[in-house]
């Protein structure tokens, strides 16, 4: 069975919220996010384009533990970011980084963050999370 890549239609965000919760994983999609998801049978990877003060962010990208290993990730983030015609902000874990810097994010100053993003990122920190604020302009070009 193939694998594919599509945005999620809204109506369809409580899908992938279940997914999140079945896997414990945080964040929580809403309807006026762009929600990216690679489906076998079921979903198996999925992330989110939120947008914050009319900034994209990408957030809660995860690939079941059972599927990764296969470019899962890369491939997620690559449409999700295709598909977006602004910068697309995110915070890579620590891990991480190298992924999105195959991709073509660049790490960011936190003063060069969007205000909303700035507030966002802080609160994260504050929270012990151990990341990076990365961005993507690639599409600003095209």
């Amino acid at each position: 069975m193939t694998l594919s890549c599509y945005c999620l239609p809204a109506i369809q965000t409580p899908l992938v919220n279940k997914f999140f919760q079945e896997h414990k994983v945080r964040g929580r999609a809403t309807k006026q996010d762009q929600v990216w998801v690679i489906k076998q049978a079921d979903l198996v990877a999925a992330c989110r384009v939120q947008n914050v003060d009319n900034d994209a962010f990408l957030s809660t990208v995860f690939v079941d533990s059972a599927y990764r290993g296969q470019g899962l990730a890369k491939m997620l983030v690559a449409h999700a970011i295709e598909n977006t015609e602004q910068c697309v902000y995110t915070f890579a874990y620590q891990d991480v980084t190298a992924l999105y810097s195959k991709l073509e994010f660049e790490s960011v100053d936190i003063v060069s963050l969007p205000s909303a993003l700035q507030k966002k990122f802080a609160s994260y920190i504050k929270q012990g999370r151990d990341i990076v604020p990365m961005c993507y302009s690639g599409n600003v070009h095209k």
